[in-house]
């Protein structure tokens, strides 16, 4: 599938959702698991050491769920407020390890009609917009390892969505949020990965 189609497909598959990577668990919560990426739900590594564990728990999470190597789209985006002066017409700057890769636009969302995001502590303005743009990659370890470490940096924020498998991975400064195809799913891989997630009740 081409990045010119994601659009549709994603329409077709996530209805009920929008093309922003914190808020997918609140869309799908009994498809959702979150796995920390440090012991004791450590936010950011402090040494060597933990970003090794950080790596090795993210890249054994895409292993066992999409392979490698393996076609994924990753969709990014930026913020686009009403009141802010910018460039015009909009383009979105492909900087750090997304240098390069071809971006396609995806359909903006309105972010006054969102019915919260956690991001945001005021409510958003007539005309703020996000403009996601998505491209199609290779995921192998040695491509995203830059992309993971940047996430975990908070110098990119990302997800990537599986065509193949139906599954979406969120990675974040802290952990990893995953969204399967169904419940049975979301359950044995928590199973799996029991010692990663968190134990409070609400899995955060």
């Amino acid at each position: 599938m081409l990045a010119s189609d994601f659009d549709a497909y994603w329409r077709a598959t996530y209805p009920e959702a929008v093309l922003l990577g914190h808020l997918l668990r609140t869309t799908y919560p009994r498809r959702w698991l979150r796995l920390h990426s440090l012991p004791e739900g450590q936010r950011y590594p402090a040494d060597d050491a933990d970003w090794r564990e950080l790596l090795r728990r993210h890249l054994a999470v895409f292993a066992d769920l999409v392979g490698e190597p393996a076609e994924l789209f990753l969709v990014t985006g930026a913020y686009d407020f009403a009141d802010s002066p910018g460039p015009a017409p909009w383009s979105f700057a492909a900087d750090g390890p997304l240098q390069g890769l071809p971006f396609t636009r995806l359909p903006p969302v309105a972010l006054h009609t969102l019915p919260l995001d956690p991001r945001a502590p005021d409510e958003y303005q007539v005309g703020d917009v996000y403009r996601p743009v998505c491209t199609r990659l290779q995921w192998t370890a040695a491509t995203g390892e830059g992309l993971l470490r940047a996430i975990a940096e908070e110098q990119l924020s990302a997800f990537f969505v599986s065509v193949d498998y139906g599954c979406l991975l969120a990675p974040y400064a802290g952990g990893l949020d995953l969204i399967f195809p169904g419940e049975a799913a979301r359950n044995y891989f928590r199973d799996q990965y029991l010692p990663w997630v968190s134990p409070r009740a609400d899995g955060l």
